[in-house]
């Protein structure tokens, strides 16, 4: 089987990756290819990020080997991730390989596309938040998996927020959905194996499942994405920087509160904003520099359709009164308690405002907490005392699946 010209050379000059850069666990996989799938049939569950640091495709890489790739499996916005956020992917091929879509027909590999399947190797690039489906794939995966009593390897690779800082609410059970898949918090600091390990050790997937996890070399739990020495590839089309990944979090939500998230725009999530909004009393009243790390610019701004990105964003083709985020100290800042004193800001300046009921947002939070204080019967201050206590008791549970340090 001939190599495949497949996706993604990044441009620029690869010569100028810093020596110090994170060594990616595909890079490892492909390097000590373990013994026991040697001339088994693999089934990849990649899309566009799925590359080297020096720019190859895995599945370049592994076709290049002899090694033998009985299907792929693709996640959301599809195996190139040119797909918009919520349309469905249709199933396809790249030359005589078959494209299975996980965001599609199906959302689970079925007992007929794994019966051929010797082991599945998952590698997709993260951005570290509860509600991004890449990580309710990789559970998918797993159950498809102990199922089928094949093994999942998962060639790990960096949480461009970081392994140190969580931040949110714990998801509650009956807000369980396919953008929110596990009981975490929105911003758990965990890398993909890692969060697999605590799904199977706390029995969110079976326990049957065999998993390897194939470990990075030279990442740090304090690192963010520009600490890795790695270029970025948007994991989705509106992921366009490493910082849109750190804002995202919080950020996210505003959509059901009739701000538009900065979609239609080059800097979706990073601004936001209302033909309606004031946004230099919005800004007064929130304390950027001393507890963010941030500094905010009021700005006007239109958002387009953009194919790809966002065809029909809040308040197209209208101007939108807003605030775009700049973002000063990352360490410093938490996406989730700024959003939350935004909307807070929002709630005592604009207090005649309704906001709609929205199906998101609840399972967005993890609860029914900030639907509650929008209705005016829950205070502020229950909010953030739930959430230091969820991150507590996060923190403690998670320590034993830590890979890094």
């Amino acid at each position: 089987m001939g190599a495949f010209l497949f996706f993604c050379i990044i441009p620029g000059n690869i010569s100028s990756l810093p020596d110090r850069r994170v060594v990616l666990g595909s890079e490892n996989f492909i390097k000590k290819f373990p013994r026991e799938l040697r001339g088994k049939s693999l089934g990849l569950v990649i899309n566009h990020t799925s590359v080297l640091s020096r720019g190859k495709s895995l599945l370049n890489a592994l076709l290049e080997k002899g090694h033998k790739i009985q299907a792929v499996f693709s996640p959301e916005h599809g195996l190139f991730g040119n797909v918009e956020g919520g349309q469905k992917v249709q199933d396809s091929r790249l030359k005589d390989i078959q494209i299975h879509s996980l965001y599609g027909k199906t959302r689970k590999p079925t007992p007929e596309q794994t019966r051929a399947i010797d082991a599945f190797v998952y590698d997709i690039q993260d951005v570290g938040t509860r509600f991004y489906t890449y990580i309710t794939t990789l559970k998918n995966v797993m159950e498809a998996a102990a199922e089928a009593k094949i093994p999942v390897y998962i060639l790990d690779r960096p949480n461009p927020l970081g392994g140190t800082i969580i931040e949110g609410s714990l998801l509650q059970p009956e807000f369980e959905s396919f953008i929110a898949p596990y009981p975490i918090p929105v911003r758990y600091g965990l890398t993909s194996g890692e969060l697999a390990m605590m799904a199977k050790g706390e029995g969110w997937v079976p326990e049957t499942v065999e998993l390897h996890v194939v470990k990075m070399k030279k990442w740090r739990r304090q690192f963010f994405w520009k600490d890795t020495g790695l270029r970025w590839i948007p994991p989705s089309p509106n992921m366009p920087y490493p910082e849109t990944a750190i804002i995202y979090p919080g950020t996210a939500w505003l959509g059901a509160l009739n701000l538009n998230r900065g979609r239609g725009t080059r800097y979706p999530f990073l601004q936001f904003g209302a033909p309606w909004l004031d946004p230099a009393s919005i800004i007064e009243k929130i304390n950027t520099g001393e507890e963010f790390g941030i500094e905010l610019e009021a700005v006007n701004y239109i958002p387009r359709s953009l194919p790809k990105k966002a065809l029909h964003p809040l308040y197209k083709n209208k101007i939108c009164h807003g605030i775009y985020v700049h973002i000063r100290q990352r360490e410093k800042f938490r996406s989730i308690r700024f959003t939350l004193s935004l909307i807070k800001a929002l709630k005592d300046h604009y207090p005649e405002n309704s906001y709609p009921e929205s199906r998101y947002l609840d399972p967005m939070f993890g609860n029914d907490l900030l639907s509650c204080y929008l209705r005016g019967t829950v205070s502020y201050e229950k909010i953030l005392t739930q959430m230091e206590e969820d991150e507590t008791l996060f923190r403690k549970k998670r320590r034993k699946y830590l890979l890094y340090r």
